[in-house]
């Protein structure tokens, strides 16, 4: 065997090696990297609380009707001029992120008003709240309490979430803000607190649920070894 046959050989070995560990992510790989750059991240394997609600529009739309996709989730008093706009404003940079990622038809924004006041006042609420910060009503929806149902309904849902919305009883509530990652099959997978977290870093994370951990994954390094590699084999 010639010197340049062996060096041939070893090339394709190392070929072979570079795909297996390209290939050699999984979602807890893709969680232990996101937890070493976002301290705000909290990875949770769990069953999401259902819920069914009413949109703007009038149509009912539940947690189960979901199912087979990826759901980001938040909840917020439309009547907060403080904590709720820059969350809501978060979630307009998360979709963004999801539109580039051409991941729009696998993910589902869903906004939870956790007011107690009248319905049609939190609906015309609600309503501009979406037009404010121009959220594309395809993936995005904004739920709230039927008539005649208990005003405490969706503050309650919150609570089941983790998130306390307490009423002041001044037109005020206090409350935490967290983002909520649904898999698929309905399970809770992550929570996002604060305010401060990178987006980029949750459409990653969305990523890796919605198109597999590999797709997530930071190959950047093995791509370009696999193709240095290629090119010395086609030179040979």
């Amino acid at each position: 065997m010639t010197v340049n046959s062996v060096f041939r050989v070893l090339l394709i070995a190392m070929v072979a090696q570079v795909s297996t560990n390209a290939m050699a992510h999984s979602m807890e790989d893709v969680e232990a990297s996101l937890n070493e750059k976002e301290r705000y991240a909290q990875f949770v394997d769990q069953p999401a609380p259902p819920f069914d609600l009413t949109g703007v529009d009038g149509n009912a739309l539940s947690l189960a009707d979901l199912n087979g996709k990826t759901v980001v989730l938040n909840f917020l008093y439309t009547r907060c001029t403080e904590a709720c706009p820059l969350h809501m404003n978060l979630i307009r940079q998360l979709q963004t992120g999801v539109e580039e990622e051409g991941l729009s038809e696998e993910v589902v924004f869903i906004t939870i008003a956790t007011d107690r006041e009248d319905i049609a006042g939190t609906r015309d609420n609600m309503r501009a709240y979406g037009d404010n910060f121009d959220l594309n009503p395809d993936n995005w929806h904004f739920l709230y309490r039927g008539e005649g149902e208990s005003p405490g309904l969706t503050s309650e849902l919150a609570k089941a979430y983790g998130v306390q919305f307490r009423d002041t009883g001044e037109g005020v509530q206090v409350h935490g803000v967290v983002t909520h990652v649904i898999d698929p099959e309905g399970q809770m997978r992550a929570r996002f607190h604060g305010l401060k977290f990178k987006p980029e870093h949750l459409v990653t994370y969305l990523k890796a649920i919605a198109k597999g951990p590999n797709a997530a994954a930071d190959d950047g390094f093995w791509s370009r070894l696999h193709g240095r590699i290629e090119a010395l084999l086609q030179s040979e």
